[in-house]
């Protein structure tokens, strides 16, 4: 069976750039689409599946701000990744972009293998997500209906389906500090574009709902953490290296040692209890 091709959305009001996109992505054989206004951007992805989506920023009556924003707001296309394209000297208007949302950004005129390697850099992300969600659906539907109603009417607990969610989150993650990495020896302003870009594809890693229930349960719990508290918590949980949190969070390590012994006295634990083990434990509880 023949494998179906992935679906990319060009939104952009100058034919040109739309042109020029098209003929790159189409040597990698994607199905690639196009709208040349916002308004028609949300048209088309309320009728086809987009896998990704290349969005121009200045655009006239709608523009690319409003247009990421309507996406995301829709539960339909809310998950698509969405790629800014931009003028080279927009760095506010880029981290703007992040802020609703946007994944990437991809300067103006393009550069054919930027442009090729952003795409499928979050293709693949997009798709090692999904792989997960699909993996924990068939773990689930495994059970079959007749061993649940015999485990109802004998009233002991179904066992629980196990995810590997965090798993592959971890995978995207350490391929993500790769590029965090390189980019940190380089002082340059695109790098530090390049920085938040990664920090805020990372955060939103580790945005599911098992760590949705895990931070609330902590907060229901311990009253006095905040959400850089609650942050913490997390990269504990998984066991990050002192230095990764660090440069994750920009403080250096001696603020990351104020700040853990502050975590330690809101979970009122003694100096001689590990936060990991803590953590760990009070996730399997839940």
């Amino acid at each position: 069976m023949e494998e179906t091709k992935l679906k990319i959305l060009i939104v952009d009001d100058n034919p040109k750039n739309i042109e020029l996109a098209a003929n790159i992505l189409r040597l990698e054989d994607y199905n690639v689409s196009y709208a040349r206004s916002g308004k028609a951007a949300l048209v088309k992805t309320s009728l086809i599946d987009f896998d990704l989506i290349l969005l121009d920023i200045m655009m006239p009556e709608m523009d690319g701000f409003e247009v990421c924003k309507a996406l995301k707001e829709n539960p339909k296309t809310s998950e698509i990744p969405v790629i800014f394209l931009t003028a080279r000297s927009e760095i506010n208007s880029i981290l703007a972009g992040f802020a609703l949302g946007a994944v990437d950004y991809v300067t103006k005129p393009f550069n054919p293998e930027v442009l090729l390697a952003r795409v499928k850099t979050h293709l693949e992300i997009k798709r090692k997500l999904n792989s997960a969600k699909h993996d924990i659906k068939a773990r689930i539907t495994e059970v079959k209906p007749s061993e649940f109603t015999s485990r109802v009417h004998e009233k002991t607990p179904a066992p629980m389906v196990e995810s590997d969610t965090e798993g592959d989150n971890l995978k995207v993650f350490y391929e993500l500090r790769g590029q965090f990495d390189k980019w940190l020896q380089d002082k340059s302003p695109q790098a530090k574009i390049e920085i938040r870009r990664i920090k805020e594809m990372i955060s939103h890693l580790f945005m599911d709902e098992k760590s949705k229930m895990f931070h609330n349960a902590l907060k229901r719990k311990f009253k006095d953490l905040g959400n850089e508290d609650l942050r913490l918590c997390t990269f504990l949980k998984l066991r990050m290296l002192n230095i990764e949190i660090s440069e994750f969070l920009e403080i250096s390590p001696d603020a990351l040692y104020t700040r853990k012994s502050r975590l330690r006295r809101k979970l009122h634990l003694s100096k001689n209890q590990d936060l990991s083990d803590f953590l760990i434990n009070f996730e399997e509880t839940l």
